[in-house]
């Protein structure tokens, strides 16, 4: 399962409209997903700096539960950096009032995920998703496959996810695939969403899922959009 992808781009769609003025840079608030392997990274600090880590900016954040991270951040080109255990992640950012794109990351276990601006000082709520097989850059060989054909693709989320009165449409909704997928209808057990394969995936074939904001809590939190990138290997079918 450590075989990765390179991370691939994500960009963020606020509709936060937080304009320039005369051209030149402003400061605006950005939040994101860190995580390893598709886990959650929790209790790291993440820096606004340059590529040099002892010279970085004193505006930091420190990851909470979901690995989300909330700084203050003029727009333009930006690097964000942190230190996971001696081993130093450098994120090359594109932030603009509208939003912000992924665009190099040095260490391809990392991923950020679920990006977003927002306004100053208003820090947005999510139904975070923890962690989920496949996740971002993850290539499946025959030995993760064999798994994902026995128990599904899972998804953990940070709270209960509410129950659909259709699972079938829940699924036709909130859940997309490119190429397609064929699934079966999904299972809800609190915060771990199953959804079984009804079909095989292809060898040597990129794909893309993305969950969107109709995954919510009863209390009507939603998830932000999210896109996972993976690829088959030679499956041996």
């Amino acid at each position: 399962m450590n075989d990765l992808l390179n991370p691939k781009v994500e960009e963020s769609d606020s509709s936060a409209l937080l304009g320039l003025a005369g051209g030149s840079a402003s400061t605006v608030s950005i939040t994101g997903q860190i995580k390893r392997l598709g886990v959650s990274l929790v209790g790291v600090e993440v820096s606004l700096g340059t590529t040099s880590f002892s010279s970085k900016n004193t505006t930091s954040s420190t990851t909470n539960d979901a690995g989300r991270f909330y700084l203050d951040i003029p727009t333009g080109p930006a690097t964000l950096q942190f230190s996971d255990g001696g081993t130093l992640v450098t994120i090359q950012l594109m932030v603009t009032p509208m939003g912000a794109t992924v665009g190099f990351i040095n260490n391809s276990s990392y991923s950020v995920q679920s990006l977003d601006v927002y306004v100053l000082g208003a820090e947005p709520v999510y139904l975070e998703l923890l962690s989920s097989i496949p996740y971002d850059g993850l290539v499946i060989d025959s030995g993760i496959y064999s798994l994902i054909t026995e128990e599904g693709f899972t998804f953990t989320f940070l709270e209960e996810v509410a129950y659909p009165s259709n699972p079938s449409l829940w699924l036709a909704e909130n859940v997309s695939t490119n190429p397609s997928i064929s699934f079966a209808s999904p299972s809800f057990s609190k915060e771990l969403v199953t959804i079984r394969l009804d079909g095989s995936l292809t060898s040597n074939q990129p794909y893309t899922i993305t969950l969107n904001s109709g995954i919510k809590t009863d209390s009507g939190k939603s998830i932000r959009p999210t896109t996972i990138r993976f690829m088959t290997g030679e499956l041996g079918l």
